[in-house]
């Protein structure tokens, strides 16, 4: 009886709940210098600047410095934009869009001089283009990619 009531406490004790970052304590700050665009749709490259900029001081876990005092500087490369029809109406016309962007991202540890976090993050979103311009839903895919881009990194270590 002895030993269940012991395993039971060492189980708990391994479950529990922190609002502590689970960043390495070195990683303070961070900086996003301005993103690169090779797909074929203009103005990507500075909404997602923007964007994740924003993301990143929504978040709170790590305070937006410029470059050359950041602990962390994230480097975003918007490699996939595509827009495919995924539902059609009875008489044929496009009833909804899949919108998918991706991007390539290095975050760099300045302080260990290492690359923190490398790879590619992706998203998806769905939207009707009779309620939403491809525009729209672009803004709204870039600030979804943000947000993914922003959980990638915090959630790397």
């Amino acid at each position: 009886m002895r030993g269940i009531v012991l395993a039971s406490l060492l189980l708990a004790s391994c479950c529990g709940y922190s609002t502590h970052s689970l960043l390495p304590s070195h990683l303070k700050t961070v900086a996003v210098p301005p993103a690169t665009n090779t797909t074929t749709q203009p103005g990507l490259d500075q909404a997602l600047t923007d964007s994740l900029t924003s993301a990143f001081a929504s978040d709170r876990t790590l305070h937006v410095t410029n470059a050359e005092a950041a602990d962390l500087v994230v480097n975003a490369t918007l490699s996939n934009y595509s827009r495919t029809a995924s539902s059609y109406t009875g008489d044929q016309a496009v009833s909804a869009y899949q919108l998918s962007l991706g991007a390539q991202v290095v975050a760099r540890d300045r302080t260990r001089d290492e690359n923190f976090y490398q790879g590619p993050v992706s998203v998806q979103l769905t939207y009707d283009p009779n309620t939403k311009t491809e525009e729209q839903a672009a803004a709204e895919g870039v600030k979804k990619l943000s947000s993914e881009i922003v959980r990638q990194v915090l959630t790397a270590w």
